[in-house]
């Protein structure tokens, strides 16, 4: 029996900005503002999305993949991902930089946790997001489940596959929230050795919703 563990928390972090109530929009999937209005990137350029040093460099490709597919599905370039090669791996926080992290702590009320994506906003542009891995207490591949990539403080002895889980996250990223229906991979929960890395329809409509 596949060892299903609970998904990701989704940090959603805002602040209206604006005096008057907006006009609502259509939700598409995506996370709404206090206003009903759906939360979304406005630059019509790539977004840059550092991939901090402490993230394994067998698991890098899976990154690239996974941006690839949202890309594919909205027909232009979306991600600028940059990888940081210092011996000093970042963090996360308000910084100014959308990064992913590949951390090995994690709070020990959130083991349940294999990933979180904080996004901060203003009125219903997303400002900055950092997406945080826990390798703590999980162990992840890419491509091939025999080939598992473990750190020291890694207690999971299952594994979980990393592009399914980035895929969902940059889902979050550009502001979707957890769904359910339809195979979606914006679905709150990854059992072990689950390759859901192919974009459902419903998560194809959404995302087109807001930024096609």
């Amino acid at each position: 029996m596949k060892l299903i563990i609970r998904f990701i928390m989704f940090v959603l972090l805002g602040a209206a900005v604006t005096s008057c109530a907006p006009k609502k929009s259509e939700d598409c999937g995506f996370v709404q503002n206090v206003y009903g209005q759906r939360i979304s990137w406005k630059t019509s350029g790539p977004i840059q999305l550092h991939v901090s040093s402490s993230v394994p460099a067998e698991l890098k490709p899976a990154i690239h993949r996974a941006a690839a597919s949202w890309e594919q599905t909205l027909g232009r370039k979306v991600f600028e991902v940059v990888e940081e090669n210092t011996s000093s791996p970042s963090q996360p926080g308000r910084d100014k930089k959308n990064g992913i992290y590949f951390l090995g702590q994690w709070e020990s009320d959130r083991k349940s946790e294999q990933g979180r994506t904080s996004v901060y906003w203003a009125g219903d542009e997303i400002q900055e997001a950092d997406i945080r891995i826990n390798s703590a207490d999980f162990a992840y591949y890419d491509q091939n489940p025999q080939q598992l990539v473990r750190t020291a403080s890694t207690k999971s002895s299952a594994g979980y596959n990393f592009e399914a889980l980035v895929l969902h996250e940059l889902g979050h990223f550009l502001g979707l929230k957890h769904r359910e229906s339809g195979g979606t991979v914006m679905a709150k929960e990854l059992g072990a050795y689950t390759d859901r890395v192919k974009l459902a329809a419903v998560d194809e409509s959404s995302v087109q919703c807001e930024y096609k």
